[in-house]
């Protein structure tokens, strides 16, 4: 995932902070999967090492 969908994601989870989505769950559920989908995103990718032939 490229660094501008990253910020993307993480400026929409903030406007869901907002008082108009306060308290509704699918808006909570939505928000902490853009937080989630960010962090791991934002990771550096880990790769398993190679198995012995």
């Amino acid at each position: 995932m490229s660094a501008g969908i990253v910020r993307r994601l993480t400026v929409l989870g903030r406007e869901l902070e907002g008082p108009q989505y306060v308290g509704t769950a699918r808006t909570v559920h939505l928000r902490d999967r853009l937080q989630h989908t960010a962090v791991r995103a934002s990771l550096p990718a880990v790769h398993p090492p190679e198995l012995p032939t």
